[in-house]
């Protein structure tokens, strides 16, 4: 077939013009209806800035924005993400707020630099219609992934995850003023197809951390149910309810029970919902699901430091994925346990016992089995070649000695 654009003939059926890159079965002109704040308009084929960016298809929609992937024919055909402002409000008062909104979210991205954040490339506006073109990451959100096994992840992975949110999330509170993203979730973390990480998107309700008395409570956009914590019903929202809502994330992934179902505000410990999850992380996600934001962790970096903790015990590995994916063990040196500086006193003293101080479980029926730190040289041994041939020089001198002191009383 020939393309409808340029005419030059197509020799495999795609969707789009290999020359071109007009979509083949529709017009060239299809465009953004003029006029109509609808941007469910944009359909395949459509060009938006002179016929720099074609939309492909359609990604997704949010609560103010459709979200497209396009072709940015000006650079190599590059693909994109086009997020278009939907706003079919009559009210010009929310109109305002929705356009509002959506430059806060285009200024905020484009002064963020870090790898799981996809850039801002460009922003326009054509006629009543405000884009922003991000960076592509290919890959699949969390909550499609859940969707497709329907079932809880496994630990190791769920809280690997969950430590590359917390970089995310640790580089935005470092920000002055820091960064609230405020709608922390499942469907908001795309895990890339390539580095296989896990990105953060969807930065529309984001807002920086000012001082309470300056803070403005805002009447909509106040986050998903099930994750946003309370304070933020209140427009009180600060770097510590991002953890709440990435813990609220981390007990549906090891649960599969979504979080909107709940009592508000109350979640099952993990272990009552699946039993096969270590102590430490049903220890963990109770502290930082904590009601009262000055009993939860305080930080995202005390937050990382306990999952990494728990990843080293129980996995011999950390969320360094590099050492993950070719298959290195970091050895258990010294006894890990949860930042007890981080915990309140209730959580300690319900516990009586911290679980990182019980014996380790060698049950063969127990899905953990982390080395034994006490069981002796036989262990220290088997995992240090420089150990092995130390005891064998020591044996040796030992020896020699012995064979010259037997030799000295003989002469004599």
């Amino acid at each position: 077939m020939r393309c409808p654009n340029c005419g030059i003939e197509q020799y495999a059926r795609e969707s789009f013009c290999e020359h071109c890159g007009s979509y083949m079965d529709l017009p060239a002109t299809a465009a953004i209806g003029e006029g109509s704040l609808n941007t469910r308009l944009l359909i395949p084929g459509a060009r938006l800035q002179n016929d720099r960016y074609v939309i492909k298809k359609e990604l997704g929609q949010g609560g103010m924005g459709s979200v497209f992937l396009a072709i940015d024919t000006r650079l190599a055909r590059k693909l994109v993400v086009v997020k278009a402002l939907m706003s079919d409000d009559l009210d010009p008062t929310r109109r305002q707020e929705d356009v509002r909104n959506f430059k806060h979210e285009v200024e905020t991205l484009a002064h963020l630099d870090h790898p799981l954040i996809p850039s801002v490339t460009d922003h326009f506006q054509e006629g009543p219609h405000y884009f922003m073109v991000q960076e592509y990451v290919e890959g699949e959100t969390l909550q499609a992934r859940m969707d497709r096994f329907n079932q809880p992840m496994k630990e190791h992975v769920a809280l690997r995850y969950a430590s590359e949110v917390l970089d995310i999330l640790d580089y935005l509170s470092q920000q002055v003023p820091a960064i609230v993203h405020r709608d922390i979730k499942p469907a908001n973390i795309i895990i890339g197809a390539k580095d296989r990480r896990a990105h953060l998107v969807d930065f529309g309700i984001a807002r920086k951390d000012t001082p309470s008395s300056a803070r403005r409570k805002q009447t909509t956009a106040l986050g998903t149910p099930g994750y946003a914590p309370p304070e933020q019903y209140q427009g009180n929202a600060d770097p510590r309810s991002d953890l709440y809502a990435l813990a609220a994330t981390v007990h549906y992934l090891l649960t599969n029970h979504d979080p909107g179902e709940y009592v508000p505000f109350q979640y099952p410990p993990v272990r009552q919902l699946n039993p096969q999850l270590s102590p430490d992380t049903e220890v963990l996600l109770a502290l930082a699901l904590t009601i009262d934001a000055n009993q939860r962790y305080q930080s995202a970096q005390a937050m990382k430091r306990d999952i990494e903790n728990i990843l080293l015990r129980y996995f011999e590995i950390t969320g360094d994925r590099s050492s993950y994916e070719s298959g290195y063990s970091i050895p258990v040196g010294a006894n890990p346990r949860l930042s007890r500086a981080s915990q309140p006193v209730r959580v300690q003293q319900q516990l009586q016992v911290h679980p990182m101080q019980l014996p380790v479980n060698h049950s063969p029926v127990s899905p953990y089995q982390p080395l034994d730190m006490y069981a002796g040289v036989e262990h220290w041994l088997s995992r240090s070649n420089v150990g092995f041939h130390f005891v064998l020089f020591v044996l040796f001198i030992s020896l020699i000695a012995a064979a010259a002191f037997v030799a000295i009383g003989y002469a004599f």
